[in-house]
């Protein structure tokens, strides 16, 4: 059976509010905007917005990002992403491209990556691995049934 992907509509957004705190993981294939408070790994085949309220603690995986908040970890990006004057960041950052607005603060490390380098990154997932292993063949009908008449 060919596995379906669902493909985002146009304008659709994964929004997490201010006031709102959110512990884990969360994957999405549409754009992700963050105003709370997130500590754990994102993970997105769009873009990700990073409000000015808002504090990620963790891994983010994403195809773009615009930083306006605070973040501390590590970041991935397919392609680029931009620090909005007045954003924190803390960590190690892993990208192919790089925008810094004057007033940034930056106190980490940065390493210019290919999206070949990106792929390689997202097994750090291990949720996304899960689902895209296979899954192990059904034994034959005759086979069960010779092995429940014994």
């Amino acid at each position: 059976m060919a596995k379906t992907e669902i493909i985002p509509q146009a304008n659709e957004l994964c929004r997490i509010s201010k006031g709102t705190k959110i512990t884990g993981l969360m994957t999405s294939s549409a754009d992700i905007r963050i105003d709370g408070t997130f500590d754990g790994t994102v993970y997105t085949k769009g873009k990700l917005v990073i409000g000015e309220a808002a504090n990620i603690k963790g891994k983010i995986f994403a195809q773009s990002c615009d930083v306006w908040g605070h973040v501390e970890g590590d970041i991935f990006m397919e392609d680029i992403i931009n620090f909005k004057a007045n954003s924190n960041f803390t960590g190690s950052l892993k990208t192919p491209k790089l925008s810094i607005e004057v007033g940034v603060v930056y106190n980490g490390s940065c390493h210019i990556i290919t999206k070949e380098e990106y792929n390689k990154h997202l097994h750090e997932i291990p949720e996304l691995n899960k689902e895209a292993a296979p899954k192990p063949a059904a034994a034959p009908a005759a086979a069960v049934h010779a092995a429940a008449a014994k």
